[in-house]
């Protein structure tokens, strides 16, 4: 039995879309849908059936009433989001690391064994097991934390790469609604390069053709028709055509929802910089793992040979349980898993940030990539204009007019056409908001329309009446550079053909024009040159040029094909010329400051345009792209030009004119092959292959189709080419973060492994104990990856070159200021722990000697021998070389002994020493000897303990010095070239000034407070903390002395010189690896084939050229302009751009050809006398006129 479903309304006069009762639910449609039931979909009625049902109309859409009724019934266009990771699963992934586990494992012994031996509980053996154990889980619970935080941003940056905007109908209006809010019965329309967002069945088409390979795995496109094949699916993307669709499904329901449900998310790849980082840090974990080895060996070695084979008891005591938690702890260290947390960091903020830019990054690489990029590519309207187009002035009929005329100063025949030509072959609409005009669509048709508006038309009412005379609508295509539709005339039923486009392609078309008082004339040669003139002339004041014409049909023609209607080729043809309009797009004001930022940071700014060469140049010009010694090429000569010819242009090359999608490919391809790295605008669908060629793909947010947008790795917002710019600047900011991060940490971690091996093998006293490392690592790992990898960008970035795409993470200088920031750290460090106490009195280490004779007393009472066993015992063992002293030191009590005895001396062998006198036979132990050698247990055992603190002063000091020195440090890191202001733009890194002072602050708790027994460090005094601050500050003045230093030895101007000089040989913005590539192509086609012994016409794609090219042209001028076209004569007084021409007949080779020069007028057309045919500009060579 079917739901009913009811949407009311009291309010009187409702429309049946606000009161309508469902006859088909939920179930029924999604069967229907999800098996492309045909017969359902007949016996419903088809999609006006369909509509009925759902209540909607397929040309007003729903009512608001209706869209709410819509959701409650059929739900809402969104799927379940994939839970965000909990910050328990955090903590346990964090907590897999094999060496924090290894870790955690040691702690845990320490504790058990320093808690059940009564010895080591009476000293807190436990004590340093639970504090690495604590320190452990809070550097889990740290890392779990950022890992947590990370996650849930990019999460909400991943929410927002689906979120697009669709157009609909409702209540009869055109809108733009957000995807997620379309509902069940709407009316969608669908245009070339739109992503299908629901699934729905086909009202109408236009040649719809769609590409079903997400959803079907099939590459051939599928053409649609909404009565044999209706269905449309969501995940699909339209590749050709127009047309509308009303949604039947949405959500969960759709296939595309079915299918996401069935499959969980693929995790992110690691970014080519992570892929860098990861192996720096296996190369130095490495060298860690080794340091850590020797260390516990030398340790295990000294500890056995000091025991005599080993002390079980002593096994927690400053024993192998030490010594491996030591080892691990060095192995912690030196293992630098801030790397690819800093990489992940700085990326995540940037990403935020870079949406404040306009910049919105797909994929995570890009921010890195941007940062290399050498060659910027990028389209022009839009772009580097305003994308604000308005038709400025035209020629309407043979009359030309400054601006746009009044309808009554026009024939009428002209307005007629004109009216129906801007209406119905047009897909796009305007929407007036707060007295602004918006335009949705294409930004010349929407120009087209205003136009239409100022000739006192509304182009809504024109469609509504012309609607049901649409025949076909052929879409503007990148090939023809036009769009057409043919309407079905109401009275004579015949059939006429309104045709726009490009003016100097729709001119080739054209056999007639309009006269001013309506009749036509033919196109003659001589007035097509005259059209030309007109073009050229407009497009050099850097109008577009859009010529619209038209050509009546027969209904019924017997002698035309069944098909002939299906070839847009074959239909435009034979127009006739109503208007030429010259559409003004200007530059946005923000453009030439950016272009020449780009060309100051080493990167070349090419312009990729359809539009005619003239306003190419124009435009290119006033954005500051096309300079002096420059090249202006079209499209069709790009792509002729054998690759040994081009290959040489390219560094030169700076606006590609008339170009096509495969151009552009071609272009980017090229120069990738060169060692460039290559970003790339795209708007179109025709885009999407340059934009995924290149290494980083740039989408236009406001002009770009869905396809392009899904091509793209970085969306630009505002289509702005200063966003472009500022995507420059974070890619550089991303970089040298991980740079000032590498050279910050490996410089610690250098001193550590280096220190605690010195220690080891030297000294046998760590200069770092096992806490104190675990908080360095902190330091080291999180913190200063938190406070360096997210530094705000600065301008100065932009005055270097693009490390591109060769340049090594660590460079010279780099390595530079790891070594210098190593060695100072290491001098103080070593100088604390080995000369502080032999140069001042209160550092001064315990020796043997003072600790048998002075402490003695002390520990043996304290464990329990009586005031005369200590008397005995502590002599012997101070002075009588049992074991300190000898046995003829006068202090000790056994020389008188003997010399009583028997007058000798004392014996070398201890039981004898001391039983003999008290008259035991030789050879016979003794009670006293027996209470000597307890006591000598007693005091070994005492006397690790008893020297490590009284290294403790000196330990404290070296402790406190070395984290104030890398706080210092990591100051000094945040410039790493030869600056001397390490300290500029600090007030504005309100996380990295957060941090030091965080570190420092919790260093002085740890110093000053209770807390400093756990770390095993005494309480420093104002002196000394006036000390340990002198010397962590003065690592700045050091590295100013280093810079200094370096500056003398390899002088440097600008940062750009230093970069040249640790880039060596690139040179033009090529790598060293990309010069091989190059010299190597220069004999190849793209497709790999090389041209020697090749035909000398080959071309790029294979194609061989109508003759020779030569070289004509003013050779004064510094700008050249290549063109695919014959030239007029014209005045030569005038200074010409350079040509290159295609012409035929002409035998010279290539390099003869290149040599040649003559000087060419400005229009590209023969003389109307010449009597020869002449192409329009831009026109390819290979391509013949249409006979007329």
């Amino acid at each position: 039995m079917e739901k009913e479903h009811l949407v009311e309304d009291v309010e009187a006069g409702s429309s049946p879309n606000e009161f309508q009762a469902y006859s088909i639910d939920v179930e029924q449609l999604n069967k229907m849908n999800s098996e492309k039931d045909q017969e359902a979909f007949k016996r419903l009625g088809g999609a006006a059936g369909i509509a009925q049902a759902l209540g909607t109309d397929l040309k007003e859409g729903l009512s608001d009433a209706g869209v709410d009724a819509s959701k409650q019934a059929f739900g809402v266009n969104s799927f379940p989001e994939k839970p965000p990771p909990s910050f328990l699963s955090m903590l346990l992934e964090a907590a897999k690391d094999p060496m924090i586990v290894i870790l955690l494992i040691v702690a845990i012994i320490t504790i058990v064994l320093g808690a059940a031996v009564p010895e080591q509980r009476a000293h807190q053996g436990w004590s340093e097991g639970l504090a690495v154990l604590g320190t452990a889980l809070i550097v889990i619970f740290i890392g779990a934390g950022q890992d947590y935080s990370k996650e849930r941003q990019f999460q909400k940056l991943n929410a927002l790469k689906d979120n697009i905007e669709v157009k609909v109908s409702r209540g009869g209006k055109q809108v733009l609604v957000a995807n997620t809010e379309i509902v069940v019965g709407d009316v969608m329309f669908l245009d070339t390069g739109d992503k299908i967002i629901a699934d729905g069945v086909l009202i109408d088409s236009q040649g719809i053709v769609l590409d079903e390979a997400s959803l079907t795995g099939e590459s051939d496109p599928i053409k649609k028709d909404a009565v044999s094949d209706p269905w449309i699916r969501s995940g699909t993307t339209v590749n050709e055509g127009s047309g509308h669709m009303l949604v039947v499904a949405v959500g969960v329901n759709s296939e595309w929802g079915k299918t996401m449900a069935l499959v969980s998310e693929a995790g992110d790849d690691e970014t080519p910089l992570q892929e860098q980082l990861t192996d720096v840090a296996a190369k130095v974990s490495k060298m860690g793992v080794l340091v850590a080895v020797v260390c516990f060996l030398a340790l295990l070695i000294k500890w056995l040979i000091e025991t005599g084979g080993g002390d079980a008891s002593k096994i927690n005591d400053n024993g192998p349980l030490q010594f491996l938690l030591y080892a691990i702890t060095i192995t912690v260290v030196s293992i630098p898993e801030g790397l690819p947390l800093a990489v992940t960091l700085t990326l995540a903020y940037s990403m935020k940030k870079m949406m404040k830019d306009n910049n919105f990054v797909r994929v995570l690489s890009a921010c890195e990539t941007m940062g290399g990029a050498t060659a910027i590519c990028s389209d022009k309207t839009g772009t580097l204009t305003e994308n604000r187009m308005t038709v400025v002035e035209g020629w309407f009929a043979g009359t030309a007019y400054p601006q746009v005329p009044e309808a009554s100063a026009l024939p009428p025949q002209l307005v007629e056409l004109l009216k129906w030509n801007c209406a119905m072959n047009n897909k796009a609409f305007l929407v007036d908001k707060d007295n602004v005009v918006e335009f949705v669509g294409n930004r010349t048709e929407c120009a087209l329309l205003v136009m239409l508006r100022k000739l006192g038309f509304d182009y809504v009412e024109l469609r509504e009446q012309r609607e049901a005379d649409q025949v076909k609508l052929y879409g503007f295509s990148s090939a023809r550079k036009m769009a057409s539709v043919l309407l079905r005339e109401p009275g004579s039923g015949g059939l006429r053909l309104h045709n726009k486009g490009a003016a100097e392609w729709v001119l080739r078309r054209c056999t007639s024009l309009m006269r001013p008082d309506g009749s036509t004339e033919p196109m003659t040669e001589a007035r097509l040159a005259e059209m030309i003139e007109l073009v050229t002339s407009m497009a050099k004041r850097g109008l577009r040029c859009i010529c619209l014409s038209y050509r009546d049909y027969a209904a019924n023609d017997p002698a035309r094909p069944a098909d002939f209607f299906e070839d847009a080729n074959e239909v435009d043809n034979g127009l006739t010329c109503l208007a030429i309009v010259g559409i003004k797009d200007p530059v946005r004001k923000e453009v030439p400051d950016a272009v020449r930022t780009c060309q100051k940071a080493g990167i070349t700014v090419r312009m990729v345009t359809g539009d005619n060469i003239h306003t190419a140049q124009h435009i290119s010009r006033e954005c500051g792209i096309l300079v002096e010694d420059c090249i202006a090429m079209e499209g069709p000569v790009f792509r002729a030009m054998p690759a040994h010819e081009l290959i040489p242009m390219l560094p030169k090359l700076r606006v590609l004119a008339r170009s096509s999608p495969e151009d552009k490919l071609t272009l980017v391809a090229l120069l990738k092959k060169q060692g460039e790295v290559v970003a790339v605008t795209g708007d179109g669908t025709n885009d999407a292959p340059a934009l995924k060629e290149s290494d980083v793909g740039l989408a236009m947010g406001i002009a770009g189709t869905e396809v392009a947008k899904e091509a793209a790795d970085i969306i630009i917002l505002d289509d702005n080419f200063s966003s472009i710019v500022k995507s420059v600047l974070w890619g550089r900011t991303v970089y040298m973060n991980i740079r000032k991060f590498l050279v910050f940490q490996l410089s610690v971690n250098l001193v550590a492994m280096i220190s605690a091996a010195v220690g080891a093998l030297y000294g046998g006293v760590p200069p770092l104990n096992v806490l104190q490392l675990l908080w360095v690592n902190m330091i080291m790992d999180t913190l200063a990856a938190l406070a360096l990898a997210t530094e705000d960008p600065y301008p100065e970035l932009l005055d270097e070159m693009p490390h591109g795409r060769t340049e090594p993470i660590i460079t010279g200088y780099m390595y530079m200021h790891i070594l210098a920031g190593a060695a100072y750290k290491l001098v103080w460090l070593f100088a604390c722990l080995y000369g502080l106490p032999r140069v001042i009195s209160a550092y001064a280490v315990l020796t043997p000697d003072e600790y048998y004779r002075e402490d003695c007393s002390t520990i043996l009472g304290d464990k329990g021998f009586n005031e005369t066993a200590q008397k005995d015992y502590c002599n012997i063992m101070g002075y009588c070389g049992f074991p300190q002293g000898d046995t003829s030191h006068l202090s000790c009590e056994l020389v008188g002994e003997w010399l009583r005895f028997n007058g000798s001396a004392v014996p070398a062998d201890q039981q004898n020493a001391v039983c003999i006198p008290r008259g035991f036979p030789q050879g016979t132990n003794c009670p006293r000897n027996e209470g000597l050698m307890s006591a000598q247990k007693d005091m070994d055992k005492e006397w690790d303990r008893a020297y490590l603190k009284s290294y403790k002063p000196a330990l404290s000091v070296l402790f406190n010095a070395f984290i104030l020195a890398q706080v210092a440090n990591a100051f000094v890191s945040r410039r790493i070239q030869l600056e001397y202001n390490f300290f500029k733009g600090l007030a504005t890194s309100h996380i990295f000034n957060t941090i030091m002072v965080l570190i420092t602050a919790l260093q002085a708790i740890i110093m000053q407070t209770p807390i400093n027994y756990v770390f095993k460090v005494n309480a420093l005094n104002g002196k000394e903390w006036g000390a340990t601050i002198a010397i962590g500050i003065g690592a700045i003045p050091f590295s100013w002395l280093v810079r200094f230093i370096a500056r003398l030895v390899r002088p440097v101007d600008t940062s750009s010189n230093w970069l040249g000089v640790l880039r060596g040989s690139r040179a033009k913005n090529i790598t060293a690896r990309g010069a091989a590539p190059m010299r190597a192509a220069a004999g190849r086609t793209l497709s790999g084939r090389t041209l020697s012994g090749a035909p000398e016409g080959k071309t790029l794609s294979g194609r061989t050229l109508s003759g020779p090219k030569t070289l004509s042209g003013n050779p004064n001028t510094a700008v050249k302009t290549f063109s695919g076209n014959p030239t007029l004569s014209g005045n030569p007084q005038q200074p010409q751009p350079f040509h290159i021409t295609a012409r035929t007949g002409s035998s010279r080779p290539p390099s003869a050809r290149l040599g040649s020069l003559s000087r060419v007028a400005p229009e590209p057309m023969r003389s109307a006398g010449s009597g020869s045919s002449a192409a329009p500009l831009l026109a390819d060579p290979s391509t013949p006129r249409t006979p007329r």
